[in-house]
């Protein structure tokens, strides 16, 4: 006889996470402790991502101080539950592949729900044109060919919700009224006539992958040791450090580059974040590059979520070129001791060897 019935509540840990199609899953857990791990397996299992490309993906919750969204460390164990209210996160892309079309199909669809959702949200602008161009794909992905009867004025943000989003002075330069806008994508929407779903995703797909920050985690707030605002853009090829155009979010051009294989290691020190990168492999000189985030009683927290991001991003880097791994790791070590000879022990002490130990 099963004696589940008197287990106390107490043991049972319950997590609602929003999904990228705005559903949510809610599942629990009887067991007293749960790493990030074991939710995200769920999430992946319910909606069938393969065990391999688990890997692009995270959940994120909103930080009870500073309100921004951080990326669950799946290696710890769940918070504890405030009273009876479920754990809430969100599951999103977290290193976006080079080339989305080389994914499967499925994977397809949620990047492009991604995309999507960052443009909505204004996390970087774009053309009208293009703007339109990914929504008549996405229409004919998820409508299906355009019908007369069915399709009515007004029919795109009837059907379509939350995901029909005109663009606005969030997203573009450009001014254009929402009757223009929904003329165009209703006109692109009847010219993909025959195209199925899965070549509508993979179309729009390869819009998304010619825009300027696709892949691109960008950190604002951040000066470099001019005093100037920059732009950190982080992906799994590197660092893009650019200057801010004066209309929010716009990246400007690129005043730094790096390479993963170039830095050598990184970490924050309080709103501090310091890069060690190698300028010339003949002499095994480095240059330590320093930016200060600037959000007053909150910038450590920003810090540490760039740290994060470029974790996530260059352990992918180093996966597909081990031979740089290894020698990263070898100058990491390096430059860790010349730390403590110069510094002492309590800086370099917070050093973050984090790239890929060797195999």
């Amino acid at each position: 006889m099963s004696l589940s019935f008197l287990r106390s509540s107490s043991s049972i840990i319950q997590c609602q996470v929003v999904l990228l199609d705005n559903s949510q899953f809610i599942t629990s857990f009887e067991q007293k402790t749960v790493k990030g791990n074991e939710l995200l397996d769920r999430v992946c299992d319910k909606i069938q991502v393969p065990l391999y490309y688990k890997q692009y993906f995270g959940l994120q919750y909103i930080d009870r101080e500073d309100g921004e969204l951080v990326w669950l460390n799946l290696e710890k164990e769940l918070p504890p539950q405030r009273k009876s209210k479920p754990l809430l996160f969100q599951f999103a892309v977290k290193v976006f592949p080079r080339d989305p079309l080389k994914v499967e199909e499925n994977l397809q669809w949620l990047i492009l729900l991604q995309v999507k959702a960052l443009i909505n949200r204004g996390k970087f602008s774009l053309p009208v044109s293009k703007h339109a161009m990914i929504d008549g794909f996405y229409v004919q992905a998820t409508l299906g060919d355009f019908s007369g009867k069915r399709h009515k004025p007004g029919y795109l943000e009837e059907l379509l919700g939350l995901f029909y989003f005109p663009p606005t002075g969030i997203n573009t330069d450009e001014n254009i009224s929402e009757e223009s806008y929904e003329v165009m994508v209703k006109d692109l929407h009847k010219s993909h006539r025959g195209m199925t779903r899965k070549e509508a995703v993979s179309a729009a797909l390869d819009v998304c992958k010619e825009l300027d920050n696709y892949g691109a985690c960008l950190h604002y707030g951040i000066n470099d040791h001019n005093g100037e605002e920059v732009v950190f853009c982080v992906t799994v090829d590197g660092m893009r450090i650019c200057h801010l155009k004066s209309k929010f979010p716009e990246v400007g051009e690129v005043c730094h580059s790096f390479q993963w294989r170039d830095i050598i290691s990184m970490f924050c020190d309080n709103a501090k974040f310091y890069m060690y990168v190698e300028e010339t492999k003949e002499e095994q000189k480095s240059t330590c590059h320093v930016f200060r985030f600037s959000k007053g009683l909150f910038a450590y927290k920003a810090a540490q979520r760039l740290m994060i991001d470029a974790e996530n991003h260059q352990k992918f880097f180093f996966e597909d070129n081990p031979e740089s791994a290894t020698l990263i790791r070898s100058r990491s070590l390096e430059m860790q001791s010349l730390n403590r000879i110069r510094n002492g022990s309590l800086l370099s002490a917070k050093l973050n060897l984090s790239f890929r130990k060797q195999k």
